[in-house]
């Protein structure tokens, strides 16, 4: 209940800071080009708040908070209007094609620049990164199929550097399902750490919204250097009752070789009854069987069997490091962010629309409200970061060519420039209508898949 209402403080704060700039973007233009502003809202239905300027323009918060507009003077469809209609001059259809073009895109490019200003503070303020370690390799995946080996980092994806797994993640992506092979630099931190190009094919992946990328590729991030020896066995644990000891190597789990912390403890998860279990003690091999029991969360919705075993983790230097800029580094680092964000964004649409992505993964509302709670429970910069890369979406997605969005506006717009012909009022508000239905069943399953996760 209490992390529900965190996630909706946090949406709101998110939506309400969003929609803003983005009718901000749409007002300052139309004032900038001398266009009448007959009302500035946050949201969309009946209007809850309202209070006229002196220069007549009316500020109003309404009751859906799922958008906002921006109503200028004569905007609407020229079938309002008879040929020999006079404009006001002060009247949005009375100005040329650029500055019209030009006030419907100021709303996405202001959304755009938002996100560059959170980025420029969010890399002077500096946030803790975990550098791109492997921890482990999954068996037979595609990870472990091009080389890639426990406590490699991974430097760069197809010459695009890499700094953390958070770079790491938007690049493979975004690459998802191609079927021409990634080159990865990798460097080991065993060793001397010499560094190889390895080849990395993702394609026929398919990634879905209960999945985990890295776990679809086969990796799970290093937190350490993880021992395989047992530095912990409860004694009131089954281990314990079996006869295990610190000090034991677990060498096989119900027959099956055990290389690394990770696969004993996908071992134990998949376990159903008895585990046979053969150990290494001072140089000798011992064999043993651990009744595994069962635990649960504090709900009860989660169990799973428990041994009463741990490992220690010997620290990798500098793993988790804090990323941080000076002020003209800060400026550089943020536009590679937006722009990587927006090319990212770019290519993820594609994608949906082409097929190459299943459109299991559009998220709505309920994802986001959850994205915003957890990232402002990591703190501060974390949530300036989220807040960027949704302010780069809506700049993005309004610009494409749908025509109750910013991007359809601008097709009329661009129709009128090249043929010299205003587009038909029927047309217009046929294409508009089916916009609209186009986006609201788009919401409705965005929903829908959001309620299905959770």
């Amino acid at each position: 209940m209490l992390s529900g209402l965190w996630n909706l403080l946090f949406f709101a704060v998110a939506l309400g800071i969003l929609i803003t700039i983005h009718e901000l973007g749409h007002f300052l233009a139309a004032r900038y080009c001398g266009v009448r502003v007959l009302r500035f809202s946050l949201g969309f239905g009946p209007v809850l708040f309202a209070r006229t300027l002196k220069d007549g323009c009316q500020f109003a918060i309404s009751a859906i908070p799922l958008g906002g507009y921006v109503k200028m003077q004569d905007e609407e469809l020229p079938d309002k209007h008879s040929p020999q209609a006079k404009l006001r001059p002060d009247s949005f259809m009375a100005k040329s094609l650029k500055q019209r073009a030009l006030i419907i895109a100021a709303g996405p490019a202001f959304n755009i620049v938002l996100a560059f200003l959170l980025y420029v503070i969010v890399n002077l303020i500096g946030v803790n990164v975990l550098r791109p370690v492997v921890g482990d390799v999954i068996p037979q995946s595609r990870a472990a199929m091009a080389g890639l080996q426990v406590y490699d980092e991974i430097k760069s994806i197809d010459g695009t550097p890499v700094n953390d797994w958070s770079d790491a993640a938007m690049l493979l992506v975004g690459h998802l399902n191609e079927d021409t092979p990634l080159s990865l630099q990798v460097v080991s931190n065993l060793g001397d750490g010499e560094g190889r190009e390895i080849s990395l094919n993702l394609a026929g992946l398919e990634l879905h919204p209960t999945q985990d990328l890295l776990t679809l590729i086969g990796l799970r991030p290093c937190s350490g250097k993880v021992s395989d020896v047992l530095t912990h066995v409860a004694s009131d644990g089954p281990a314990y009752a079996a006869g295990l000891s610190p000090g034991d190597k677990i060498v096989s789990l119900n027959g099956a070789k055990m290389d690394n912390w990770y696969r004993i403890q996908d071992a134990i998860a998949r376990s159903e009854g008895t585990i046979k279990v053969q150990i290494l003690r001072d140089g000798n091999t011992y064999q043993a069987e651990i009744y595994p029991e069962q635990r649960c969360n504090a709900e009860g919705t989660q169990c799973r069997p428990y041994i009463g075993v741990g490992v220690g983790i010997e620290p990798i230097k500098d793993l988790f490091t804090t990323k941080s800029y000076g002020p003209l580094d800060a400026l550089w680092q943020a536009g590679i962010n937006t722009a990587r964000m927006s090319l990212f964004i770019v290519s993820s649409t594609y994608k949906l629309i082409s097929g190459q992505i299943s459109a299991d993964n559009i998220s709505g509302p309920i994802a986001i409200a959850k994205g915003a709670g957890e990232s402002a429970s990591f703190g501060f910069v974390f949530f300036l970061s989220f807040l960027a890369a949704i302010s780069v979406n809506l700049g993005i997605l309004n610009l494409l060519p749908i025509p109750v969005l910013d991007g359809g506006q601008l097709l009329f717009i661009a129709y009128q420039a090249l043929t010299g012909r205003t587009p038909s009022p029927k047309v217009q508000y046929v294409l508009t209508l089916f916009g609209l239905c186009c986006i609201i069943s788009l919401s409705l399953f965005a929903v829908f898949n959001d309620l299905r996760a959770l």
